[in-house]
């Protein structure tokens, strides 16, 4: 051996790596003795599982195990590089580290690849608790009905719930991040707070469920209750401050003189390593009961709070015991079946009053949520809740009770309206299309709509207009969610009104337009749609199209495949702008069209990583391919450019397939 293999045998063994050494001429493969070791087996019998991934590696890893190794041997990559699972001996699957590099002949083929291997499954396994150990702060951070945030030294917001930001103004955690109580607070409460914050980081005092009178620069006063600490890393080393708050503004207007009481507020800004830390910091200072239970309702894990709760000196004495244990029959069964309900319907239970009767007969209140708790791959492993005592405003104020009551009839009147939306939307999405045989052609459509959101703004419709002729829309909404939702229920409701001029397509758009200007009007609501909207017929052998500010449709005439643009001035605005505007028309005979695309911008609209558009151009080159349901293709293409970033806009495609009979 030289001086050379000599150093690489060196740090091979200082890197605990192996080696491997593929022959592509002969097909065979070479594994030094620390991949056998790794892979379970002897000198002999070892698969070659780069030659044959489809039996040996993970089948979620395949696919881009067999595009990064095909790089190197078909398209000249200079590195193979991947880390995978590959099924051992035993037929356990091991995650792998792997490095190659081809040797390749004067002409570029590669005749052997060489490179290293190690074992990282300890690595990968620790990855995997870990993201779980964050699923599980964002769970608790996200669903607690307090607001909870972190600052550093200088007194700057540098992480909080959602609930923190949306309360204190800024729109989003991300906007919120780098601001001070200054930005938002009165200038003379502004100070108070950060000499008080001042004070907890030299003193290392505690502000422990205070009630703090906030006053703001651009709202009304505000009431709550202030739990702030001094926040250290593991370490011991001073980060800031972190805080809870609860607003008990209309709790304190109730009871005449009793100040709000503000979110609980708790600021977390640490590093990936410290999650688990944060975890427990969060749950056990935050001035509420926090707990987790399995499938049978037995904790799993809970708060130092509700070990205090329950009489117990630690949370561990809680973990494999049951409601049962603390609580009389009549309280644990009703709380067992509330999670039965919630586990089987996955709707929680929000901002719960309930009377707690202890077995030592003596009785509390308290106001509680509860949730499904999924793991990170989305599987029900049980429920989790939080909960406040509140014993002390119900028995101050009788009718908390009520209120409690007004609320939540409120929250299920909006969930109920939410899903009469989905059910409406999911309703009015066609199921089949029709297919017009009529004259010399026939006419079929074919259609793809994948919302990216439960209420989508995106829809189409095809409507069979008798004597060879048929109607076709696709339509646009401003937007997404509620208000989308409720434009498209009108347009639909419009359309249904336009079927005496369906076969005129400007008409008909026009129509469209004057009804959905009056009622946004009516309802003060700033909105638009884009539509298209044409009408085929087979029996005189063309096709006439509309536009409201709508994507020109793709063509393909003549065996070549263009974007159909409108004349000058024929093509009106989006719809519910401008009433009373007219609507241009394009006529295209059928002679020659082989077939027609409509469509909104949710697919050429897509981005990949580096930020670039797939457009137009490079929906026309996959519209130009002989394949036979072209949109389906279309759609899988944009969905590949996107580098798995997905589509962020509805999808909303069309087909019209021109045919002439034999």
């Amino acid at each position: 051996m030289n001086e050379s293999s000599d150093r690489l045998e060196l740090a091979l063994k200082a890197s605990n790596e192996g080696i491997w050494e593929w022959d592509l001429l002969s097909g065979t493969i070479f594994y030094s003795n620390r991949v056998l070791m790794f892979l379970g087996y002897g000198v002999t019998g070892a698969p070659n599982f780069f030659k044959d991934p489809e039996e040996h590696v993970h089948p979620e890893d395949l696919k881009k195990f067999i595009k990064k190794r095909d790089r190197v041997i078909l398209k000249k990559g200079r590195l193979f590089a991947m880390e995978s699972r590959v099924r051992t001996r035993s037929g356990e699957w091991k995650w792998f580290r792997m490095r190659g590099i081809p040797e390749r002949d004067d002409q570029g083929a590669v005749l052997k690849m060489v490179g290293s291997l190690i074992d990282i499954s300890k690595r990968k396994n620790t990855e995997l608790a870990l993201m779980e150990e964050r699923a599980r702060i964002d769970l608790v951070l996200e669903s607690v009905p307090v607001n909870v945030y972190f600052k550093d030294r200088e007194s700057r917001f540098v992480r909080a719930n959602k609930a923190t930001a949306l309360r204190m103004g800024a729109g989003s955690v991300k906007e919120l991040v780098g601001k001070t109580d200054h930005d938002f607070f009165e200038k003379t409460h502004a100070d108070a707070s950060r000499a008080k914050e001042l004070e907890i980081m030299e003193t290392g005092s505690e502000k422990v469920e205070e009630l703090e009178h906030e006053v703001w620069e651009d709202r009304e006063d505000t009431w709550v209750l202030v739990t702030k600490k001094v926040w250290r890393n593991m370490e011991g080393e001073l980060l800031g401050t972190f805080g809870v708050t609860n607003d008990v503004t209309e709790l304190m207007k109730t009871r005449e003189n009793l100040e709000r009481v503000a979110e609980q507020l708790q600021i977390v800004n640490q590093d990936i390593d410290e999650e688990r830390n944060l975890l427990r910091l969060v749950i056990d200072n935050i001035p509420m009961f926090v707990y987790f239970k399995n499938l049978k309702s037995n904790f799993v894990l809970v708060n130092q709070g509700m070990a205090d709760l329950c009489g117990e000196s630690s949370p561990d004495d809680l973990v494999g015991k049951h409601d049962r244990d603390y609580f009389t029959e009549d309280l644990f069964i009703g709380s067992q079946g509330d999670e039965k309900r919630i586990m089987k319907s996955g709707e929680p239970i929000v901002n719960k009053l309930e009377e707690i009767s202890w077995k030592d007969n003596h009785k509390t209140w308290s106001m509680s949520s509860k949730f499904p708790w999924y793991d990170p791959d989305g599987n029900l492993i049980g429920t989790f809740g939080v909960s406040g005592d509140v014993t002390e405003l119900v028995q101050t104020r009788n009718d908390l009770a009520k209120i409690a009551g007004d609320l939540a009839r409120k929250n299920e009147a909006m969930e109920e309206e939410l899903r009469l939306a989905r059910e409406i939307q999911q309703a009015g999405v066609p199921k089949s299309l029709p297919e017009i045989d009529g004259g010399d052609w026939k006419l079929k459509f074919q259609h793809i709509y994948q919302p990216a959101t439960d209420l989508a703004g995106d829809f189409l419709e095809v409507r069979n207009l008798g004597d060879g002729r048929a109607g076709f829309l696709v339509c646009d909404v401003m937007g997404h969610g509620v208000r989308a939702a409720l434009i498209v229920s009108m347009l639909r409701g419009l359309v249904e009104k336009q079927g005496r001029i369906a076969g005129s397509p400007g008409e008909f758009l026009a129509g469209l337009n004057d009804g959905l200007s009056h009622l946004l009007e009516r309802i003060g609501l700033t909105m638009f749609a884009t539509a298209s909207y044409g009408v085929v017929d087979s029996r005189k052998g063309e096709v006439c199209l509309a536009s409201a500010g709508h994507p020109s449709p793709i063509g393909k005439i003549s065996g070549k495949v263009e974007v159909l643009e409108f004349a000058k001035g024929a093509k009106g605005p989006a719809l519910g702008m401008l009433p009373g505007m007219p609507y241009g028309e394009m006529v295209l005979p059928l002679v020659g069209l082989e077939a027609l695309w409509c469509f909104t911008d949710g697919v050429f609209e897509v981005r990949n990583g580096s930020d670039e558009e797939y457009g137009v151009e490079r929906m026309k080159e996959i519209l130009a391919s002989e394949s036979g349901f072209r949109i389906v293709d279309l759609v899988e293409d944009a969905r590949k450019f996107s580098e798995g970033r997905g589509f962020e806009d509805d999808v909303c495609l069309l087909e019209l397939e021109v045919s002439r009979k034999a």
